[in-house]
């Protein structure tokens, strides 16, 4: 999904008559194409093994945690230090992708059997 991200993006932007438009593209290609790609991927395992998730706390998660860092870059002076903005960029959302998606929607029955007396 990174590299499907970055190829779109590089496309959009080699219209661009300055020469720069396909590299900004790229990145900004890949960065909104990493979060959906995290999310598809969590929800692909967690269908294939059965387990509780909330997709759209996932996607949520995720489009915050990318909008928190892009809102916060300048006044924690994050794009200063490129390594840093670009790591942040790429943990964020998928920290809050991650904390949301295993958040489930409803509750589950206990799975143990238990008769009340």
């Amino acid at each position: 999904m990174l590299l499907l991200g970055s190829r779109v993006g590089a496309k959009l932007g080699a219209s661009s008559g300055n020469g720069w438009g396909d590299i900004i593209g790229a990145l900004v290609g890949s960065v909104l194409a990493y979060p959906v790609g995290f999310v598809a991927g969590m929800w692909l395992v967690a269908w294939r093994l059965r387990l509780p998730h909330s997709l759209w706390r996932g996607i949520f998660g995720a489009v915050l945690g990318l909008v928190l860092v892009l809102l916060l870059a300048e006044p924690l002076r994050l794009n200063q230090d490129s390594r840093l903005m670009v790591t942040l960029l790429y943990l964020v959302p998928s920290v809050a992708a991650l904390f949301g998606f295993n958040r489930p929607q409803h509750a589950l029955p206990p799975t143990g059997s238990s008769k009340a007396l």
